[in-house]
């Protein structure tokens, strides 16, 4: 991974500080932004999955009928 200067000189100053390698805090770091947005990525699907099982069918056939009168009247 490449950082830029300031980042680079500001993360050896934290593991020194901390009696740590770069390695190993960017690694926590990493994993952390992962497991964050890794964890909203399937709250949504489950929102959406949840919101679409609650749909009745008949909300897609009227859905249809719109789009097809819609597409009638552009004729």
């Amino acid at each position: 991974m490449r950082l830029d200067e300031e980042l680079e000189r500001r993360l050896a100053a934290v593991a020194r500080s901390q009696g740590r390698s770069k390695s190993d805090i960017a690694r926590e770091a990493v994993r952390r932004y992962v497991d964050l947005h890794d964890e909203a990525f399937r709250r949504e699907a489950r929102r959406q999955s949840q919101r679409a099982s609650r749909r009745q069918a008949d909300d897609d056939y009227h859905f249809w009928d719109v789009i097809e009168q819609e597409d009638a009247a552009w004729r």
